[in-house]
């Protein structure tokens, strides 16, 4: 019997899921076996074996490599049959075992990053091409488990209320004042904006919480291969974990390492020393906020570590981010001095009298890296909004958060 034609002896359009195809021919059985119409029935088995064995047969993977098919390998499982129709992921295995696997093989598919559209995944324990043994089906975008662990990274209520709410936070203890309480923490990110540009640059340095940063002129040796076994040991971590953006970032940060050590000018790297330390309040505590997006390798791990994070990156971010667009409305004068070692030599003005810097040049140059650093974490926060846009709306629309 034709495809198109067991589709039409069951009333449904050809195409139609196996959910369905399981609910219409139970139906219609029933009602056969009322009516004991006994041509009807066997009519109605004929054309759902044929549909079962065509899902069954022609359902093959789109690529051979992709997340679900190298999980089912992990996994030992050989013979199985994944097909998306609608929004129903659909997998059939060969198994002789009983419902409890499938409950273990969803517990896997949740920690793949599986397309949004997908609402529902059924799970077909199949004894033959013909013969379905069990079948578990499971509802997506509902409350996981996930989802109740503030520590997991898969939490979709804190991807989407950690960024806002550490902002607003953030505006509001600028606008009370209150964010003063930090400035200490301001300052430390300030010398590690210093120390950060001499690290890579091959550089010992010391930043201290109370505004200075011990910087030796020299290149190290020791700095540089000891910074390149720390990136070593990333790369090696993000290797075993198979974390591709972990070991890219390594890499990047290597190429960095050796540019700035060892082809740098000693001129462009004082000139580079002298804007980091507001430079680094900017990226670094943008990183910080960034951060908190990602599972570092199990030899970093930072859990719990990424909200306080979050606060002091959002904290420092706001105060500098906020300062300098006063100085370019004019409100704010450019900082010059510094903290301890007095007016003539601050950043701003080893910028200026050494390195030649105008104001504008100055005030054009940190807006413009507060601009990007506040783009850049748009951008990500939009990201992960997109990423799970209809769990968003579902909790929005039908329940609140």
């Amino acid at each position: 019997m034709e495809i198109s034609k067991c589709y039409e002896v069951l009333g449904l359009e050809l195409g139609a899921s196996m959910e369905d195809v399981d609910a219409v021919y139970s139906a219609r059985l029933m009602q056969a076996i009322r009516q004991e119409a006994k041509e009807e029935k066997a009519l109605l088995k004929a054309a759902y074996e044929r549909i079962q064995e065509h899902i069954y047969q022609s359902v093959e993977t789109a690529q051979t490599r992709d997340p679900i098919t190298e999980l089912f390998h992990r996994l030992n499982l050989e013979h199985f049959q994944v097909r998306i129709q609608q929004e129903i992921l659909q997998i059939y295995i060969k198994t002789n075992g009983k419902a409890e696997v499938a409950d273990r093989l969803y517990q896997h598919l949740t920690q793949l990053e599986l397309p949004e559209e997908i609402s529902k995944i059924v799970i077909y324990g199949m004894r033959s091409s013909k013969a379905v043994l069990w079948k578990k089906q499971f509802d997506l975008h509902v409350i996981e488990k996930n989802d109740l662990d503030l520590y997991s990274f898969k939490n979709r209520y804190v991807l989407f209320l950690a960024f806002p709410i550490a902002m607003s936070l953030a505006v509001l203890l600028h606008t009370i004042g209150f964010h003063r309480v930090f400035i200490f923490l301001q300052i430390w990110i300030h010398e590690f904006g210093h120390a950060t540009i001499a690290w890579f640059s091959g550089r010992r340095a010391l930043p201290l919480p109370f505004g200075w940063t011990t910087v030796i002129p020299e290149r190290s040796l020791f700095v540089y291969f000891g910074g390149l076994i720390l990136l070593g040991l990333l790369f090696r971590a993000g290797w075993r974990e198979k974390k591709r953006s972990t070991m890219i970032v390594a890499i990047v940060c290597a190429v960095i390492q050796f540019g700035m050590t060892w082809l740098l000018p000693e001129d462009t790297f004082d000139m580079w020393l002298s804007f980091g330390g507001v430079g680094g309040e900017f990226y670094l505590s943008a990183l910080l906020i960034a951060g908190f997006y990602f599972r570092l390798p199990d030899y970093f791990r930072w859990d719990f570590w990424r909200y306080p994070a979050m606060f002091l990156g959002a904290n420092t971010f706001w105060t500098i981010f906020s300062f300098w667009r006063s100085v370019k409305q004019g409100t704010e004068s450019i900082p010059w001095g510094s903290l301890i070692a007095g007016d003539s030599v601050g950043d701003m003005n080893q910028l200026s009298e050494i390195h030649n810097w105008s104001n504008a040049q100055i005030i054009n140059t940190y807006t413009g890296l507060g601009n990007l650093c506040w783009l850049v974490l748009l951008g990500l926060y939009i990201f992960f909004v997109i990423k799970h846009r209809r769990w968003i709306l579902e909790r929005i629309v039908s329940k609140p958060l």
